[in-house]
């Protein structure tokens, strides 16, 4: 097998001095310290350019965003008084160039496995303070692969699409429409006094909520076309018009109950579906320009007797029900909820707890602008493949295609899911053709 060589190795920083300080993290951020998010774009020199992923050209484009996203050249550290915050000191951003002597035809991107995240995730001797690490490595093909590595204390899905939409926007000279960011997270600042008016049991500060013996998981690729998303719709608005349901709710209620088939639990057995909303546009006023952790977690339950029986549409709804409980009210009862159980520290309820549990994760929508000036990618993954009962959903690179579901389980669970999950796809798509 090919051996990776780094080319080169160093610390990108912004083009302009930026400013010297520290920024604080809000309660949502401080959520998600300790994670990071892997993405891979793939990107094939087809039309056979000489300067195709000219480092330069990609150096000094995220220099100049790096103005922007200053704090991204930071490091998160922890202040005097205990609590993570970003010191924005310019230190630099990790950015490497490798070569490997492989094609891209020779090489499964998907799922992201150990063997993808060695070659082409980068990792550095600050891996876990730095916020964004990248590594362009090029094929023997001509074709490149970037590799990314967020961390999620400050980068959550819509902030790294935020990130690459700016970069490759000024790497192909296309300023018009690039939108700066907001690190005002001021708005995500708990109440005084606090007000707290729900209850949050997806998120625990009982660090002995895990499964004692957890078990290993492997990967699978699933693809649905937009065909089959259409129909996935009909089925769950019950033959009306389609936007009734959005994709992440069909899509959601689809794989939950494939899932709840598979597991053959107990009918009485609660279930709990999990799986992250994004406030920006929820709160009042929106922000739809923040960057910082604008996520929050969600839990829809039932019982699985309803979820395996019930009509698709039904399970949807369950799952838009939870989504429409998100009001203004709603998510600053939660910061007030963070802030009053900040010593406990506070994390997302761990899914191993029981083998009825699935997590969703998902990036539909996302605006990621990704052509530096040579095309769009055709490949992107996004996933973490330590991560046991989780679903990522994405959308496939193109106009024309449709979405992608990367699925974490274990071994014997996996083998019966795939059955199902085509079985049941068929029957939706006979129903409706």
């Amino acid at each position: 097998m090919a051996t990776l060589e780094i080319v080169e190795s160093s610390l990108l920083v912004p083009a302009e001095d930026t400013p010297r300080e520290m920024l604080s993290l809000s309660n949502i951020d401080l959520l998600n310290g300790g994670k990071s998010n892997n993405t891979i774009c793939l990107y094939k020199n087809n039309e056979g350019a000489k300067d195709f992923f000219s480092v330069e050209v990609l150096k000094s484009a995220l220099a100049k965003a790096l103005v922007l996203f200053y704090p991204l050249a930071g490091r998160h550290v922890v202040g005097d008084d205990g609590r993570d915050q970003i010191d924005c000191n310019a230190e630099g951003v990790l950015f490497q160039v490798a070569r490997l002597e492989r094609t891209a035809d020779s090489i499964q991107f998907e799922p992201m496995s150990p063997e993808i995240i060695e070659l082409f995730i980068p990792r550095g001797t600050h891996s876990s303070t730095s916020l964004l690490m990248l590594q362009v490595t090029y094929l023997k093909c001509g074709s490149v692969v970037l590799g990314t590595s967020n961390n999620h204390i400050l980068i959550d899905g819509r902030g790294a699409a935020h990130i690459f939409q700016t970069w490759s926007r000024i790497a192909r000279g296309d300023l018009k429409c690039i939108v700066p960011p907001s690190f005002d997270n001021t708005p995500l600042c708990a109440r005084s006094p606090s007000k707290i008016s729900f209850e949050f049991p997806i998120y625990t500060t009982d660090p002995s909520k895990k499964e004692d013996n957890p078990k290993s998981c492997v990967l699978s690729l699933f693809k649905l076309s937009k065909e089959q998303i259409r129909n996935l719709k009909i089925r769950c608005s019950n033959g009306s018009n389609t936007t009734s349901v959005s994709t992440f709710c069909a899509v959601s209620a689809f794989i939950w109950k494939c899932y709840c088939i598979v597991q053959e639990l107990d009918p009485d057995t609660k279930s709990i579906l999990s799986f992250g909303a994004d406030i920006r546009n929820r709160i009042c006023p929106p922000i739809p320009a923040y960057f910082g952790n604008g996520g929050i977690r969600m839990a829809a339950t039932s019982k699985v007797l309803k979820i395996t029986s019930s009509p698709i549409g039904d399970v949807a709804h369950t799952i838009k029900a939870e989504i429409d409980r998100l009001t203004d009210e709603y998510i600053r009862s939660l910061i007030d909820y963070c802030q009053v159980m900040l010593d406990k520290k506070l994390s997302v309820m761990n899914e191993d707890v029981s083998e009825s549990d699935l997590r969703i994760r998902t990036i539909l929508g996302m605006p990621c602008d990704a052509d530096f000036g040579w095309g769009a990618p055709q490949l992107f993954s996004w996933e973490r493949p330590t991560e046991n009962r989780v679903a990522y959903i994405m959308d496939e690179p193109g106009n024309d295609a449709g979405i992608k579901i990367v699925l974490s389980l274990d071994p014997s669970t996996m083998k019966q899911f795939e059955k199902v999950f085509y079985e049941e796809l068929l029957f939706f798509n006979g129903q409706i053709n």
